[in-house]
């Protein structure tokens, strides 16, 4: 299948569905595997609604175009989500509360996607990542993401340590996640504009991004383990800063 430069192709009942939900105009071709059961009727119904092509594929058709990926028999030719550039950060900076999770080099796709659903799951307002050095909305990160990537602005930067300087210019506390840190999560009290910094899955957090974070924390955890995957410490943090800021908000 030849695609142009602003299309792709996406795989997965939920990332087809969220697609074909939110931005349906933008949805060329529905592909069909298998006997459809009820959760792919309800995407079939959906396409319907947007007047969507639907075509049904043998295997080849799958394994050819999603090879290595759990593609559940179902996907859709469409065009490519536009990503957020540096200005957005304008339009939603003066809100009295906000979350943001800064990736600071998180380059493989599943843990990207894994980010992103606990981002959307704990209401974050934007993901932020560079422009270099970092994975960005791949067709497998939309997969992972189970729709997430839909939900979310992801804003991409050309210098992370700039960003972070706007932010706390404008009232917005950035917490670093770091292995070395003295404090750890469940001691801070966290504020109700705040940026969340998670590093890659190697390195952590670069030199100059984790000395210009505001405060530096550790996740609590058994002296068993040393590190946690990269989405699990967002997932971990970023639930406790939605639980602290129910809690104040009663």
């Amino acid at each position: 299948m030849i695609l142009k430069t602003n299309e792709e192709l996406v795989s997965g009942l939920n990332a087809v569905l969220q697609i074909i939900v939110t931005r349906p105009k933008s949805v060329h071709s529905l592909f069909l595997g298998n006997e459809p059961n009820t959760r792919v009727k309800s995407v079939i119904k959906e396409a319907e609604k947007s007047k969507i092509t639907i075509h049904k594929e043998n295997s080849d058709f799958f394994d050819k175009n999603f090879k290595d990926v759990n593609h559940q028999n179902i996907a859709i030719k469409c065009n490519k989500r536009s990503e957020e550039s540096e200005q957005f950060l304008h339009t939603i900076i003066d809100r009295t509360e906000l979350k943001i999770l800064i990736l600071d080099g998180i380059s493989d796709p599943h843990n990207l996607g894994a980010c992103l659903r606990s981002a959307a799951a704990s209401d974050v307002d934007a993901v932020i990542v560079p422009k270099n050095k970092s994975c960005h909305l791949t067709p497998t990160v939309r997969k992972i993401s189970c729709g997430a990537s839909e939900l979310i602005p992801f804003v991409i930067v050309t210098n992370i340590v700039r960003t972070i300087n706007l932010l706390k210019e404008n009232g917005v506390m950035v917490y670093g996640s770091d292995l070395q840190a003295t404090n750890a999560h469940d001691e801070i009290e966290f504020t109700k504009k705040n940026a969340l910094i998670i590093g890659s899955e190697s390195k952590g957090i670069r030199r100059l991004t984790r000395e210009n974070c505001d405060k530096l924390i550790k996740i609590r955890m058994s002296e068993k383990m040393d590190s946690l995957n990269a989405s699990v410490s967002a997932g971990i943090l970023l639930f406790e800063i939605s639980r602290q800021n129910k809690i104040n908000a009663k």
